[in-house]
């Protein structure tokens, strides 16, 4: 017998968008045995659509707004399932996407409690390749096993996205699920924590279809790398990894210590021009614990600051 699969949504406003996603999953070759959608407080009548289009196909939670971490958190505590797959409302899986997942964790085995898949992204005419493709992921097969998540997690483009993901329940609980006090990167914290629990595999079929058209209500497009609070969560999320007891392995140090010295670096530039010096000076000490020297983090600000300032002319000629 398959194992059964529980499937998260969590929405908020989304009242036209959610009916496709559903839609997807109801359309799967394996069908899941429950579908669980979280209305985070909506204010657009978004829950009775749901609950007049489906009735008792779906399981419908209704909360006050709390956030995406707490309205998938719900999801998973609702959840009988010993898998749950994850979707974000304004998203979609192809036909096949649980069946090729269900397919590889059965041939590889129990050792493995995650499984991703590629995806490509809609609405954006910048965004051609698919996550995979963009992030350096070349299997050369079907399907296959993520030896070291480590470097594609913490790397600038992940072709890990929480909308492909396949996950044992347990793993879920066992760590904790989502950490509701994050609210930018909380989808790469938990991916980070269920890597350091369980070996990761992949189908290299492309087989969500992930919405990256303008959205005023995407939570990724209110922060960019040149503001505070992106620099702030980022911040956070590298001390609580380090933190972690599991994250003592020397190779991970590394890539954490890589990540945090790009995220400090970013943030003097910003502060350079921004003219507050006493800032660009707090994150140069800041980068200098690190173990970077001063001549390296002089020439690093040089050649980044120069990049920066071609680029800016390149769009001012443009």
């Amino acid at each position: 017998m398959a194992p059964k699969v529980s499937v998260v949504i969590p929405t908020y406003n989304r009242r036209a968008q959610v009916i496709q996603a559903i839609d997807s999953v109801l359309g799967q070759t394996t069908p899941v045995d429950e579908i669980i959608v979280v209305d985070d407080g909506s204010t657009d009548q978004t829950a009775d659509s749901i609950e007049n289009a489906y009735g008792s196909r779906i399981i419908l939670i209704r909360q006050q707004n709390s956030g995406v971490s707490a309205a998938r958190n719900r999801g998973i505590r609702k959840a009988q399932g010993e898998w749950i797959a994850f979707l974000d409302s304004d998203d979609a899986w192809l036909p096949t996407k649980i069946e090729r997942q269900l397919e590889t964790v059965a041939i590889l085995g129990a050792d493995f409690g995650v499984c991703f898949t590629d995806c490509f992204r809609t609405g954006n005419l910048n965004l051609t390749e698919t996550v995979f493709k963009q992030a350096g992921l070349n299997s050369g097969s079907r399907f296959g096993e993520l030896t070291k998540p480590f470097p594609y997690i913490l790397a600038k483009y992940c072709p890990i996205w929480i909308q492909s993901l396949l996950v044992r329940r347990s793993l879920l609980i066992g760590i904790g699920g989502f950490d509701e006090t994050v609210n930018l990167g909380e989808d790469t914290d938990m991916i980070f924590r269920l890597a350091l629990a369980s070996n990761f595999c992949f189908v290299s079929e492309p087989l969500v279809r992930i919405d990256r058209a303008p959205s005023a209500s995407r939570l990724s497009e209110q922060y960019s790398p040149g503001q505070e609070k992106y620099y702030d969560c980022v911040e956070y999320l590298c001390r609580k990894w380090m933190a972690l007891d599991t994250a003592a392995d020397l190779e991970i140090r590394e890539h954490l210590l890589n990540l945090t010295r790009r995220i400090y670096y970013g943030w003097t530039i910003t502060e350079l021009y921004r003219h507050n010096l006493a800032g660009a000076l707090q994150k140069v000490d800041h980068l200098r614990g690190t173990g970077e020297s001063y001549p390296r983090i002089v020439y690093t600000l040089f050649i980044r600051a120069t990049r920066k300032l071609s680029r800016i002319a390149k769009r001012q000629s443009a």
